[in-house]
């Protein structure tokens, strides 16, 4: 079973698509974490028309960072109602910032596009295959010498308890169609990410504690590397 001790990587799944509006609801308006707007600031836009990738944009939490940090943004996110509020927070502030509706293992963007892609929060939420699927489509969008900052959950961290576990073949539903999330060992995300062609910069973990447990995220730095000899598109 996924949920053994010892397992590389498992899933969980609790809730549905209805779980996904109620959370854009209550985001509606939030600012961007402390954490995710030094992580922008990190990585500021290489020239004035470079584009930025928001992979699981939300409500557009982070479209102002983006935005300061001197990029274009394409928000992308599978939620209606996330995209929806995103658009509003665009128009209103404005920001130069486009939210489209689509899934994050079928990018509708063209290759090399984007100098920057920010996936917080959201890639840990897709089932295996569209996991592979959506590493492999930020390789493909990425510009040479673009950034990918990509964020999992460690098999450590708490909130693997908060749901019931499932073998990945089991999950028959898309990643915005139930809540799904995904927890994996250092040694299986370097190998995702080595599979997708992507080259890691660094790697870190980022471990916070609360009463609950530790919560312990990864967060990838890469680029576009070169695809394994192995490599099936």
């Amino acid at each position: 079973m996924a949920s053994e001790e010892g397992a590389d990587a498992l899933w969980t799944r609790d809730g549905d698509e209805t779980s996904w509006a109620e959370w854009a609801e209550a985001r509606a308006g939030a600012p961007a974490t402390p954490f995710v707007s030094e992580l922008i600031q990190a990585h500021p836009a290489p020239s004035p028309r470079a584009w930025a990738l928001d992979l699981g944009c939300g409500t557009g939490r982070a479209l102002s960072p983006l935005a300061e940090a001197g990029y274009r943004v394409a928000g992308l996110d599978a939620t209606a109602r996330a995209v929806e509020l995103c658009r509003e927070r665009a128009r209103a502030e404005p920001l130069p910032a486009w939210p489209i509706r689509a899934s994050a293992a079928a990018l509708p963007l063209r290759d090399g596009c984007a100098s920057f892609v920010l996936a917080i929060a959201s890639l840990f939420h897709l089932t295996r295959p569209e996991l592979e699927s959506a590493l492999a489509e930020v390789r493909r969008v990425l510009s040479p010498g673009g950034e990918a900052v990509l964020h999992f959950l460690d098999i450590r961290d708490w909130r693997r308890s908060l749901a019931p576990g499932l073998t990945p073949e089991a999950e028959t539903l898309s990643g915005y169609s139930a809540v799904v999330t995904c927890f994996c060992s250092q040694p299986t995300l370097e190998g995702w990410l080595q599979v997708a062609g992507l080259k890691v910069r660094s790697l870190d973990l980022r471990v916070t504690s609360s009463p609950a447990g530790e919560q312990r995220d990864w967060i990838a730095i890469c680029t576009r590397g070169s695809l394994p000899p192995t490599y099936c598109p």
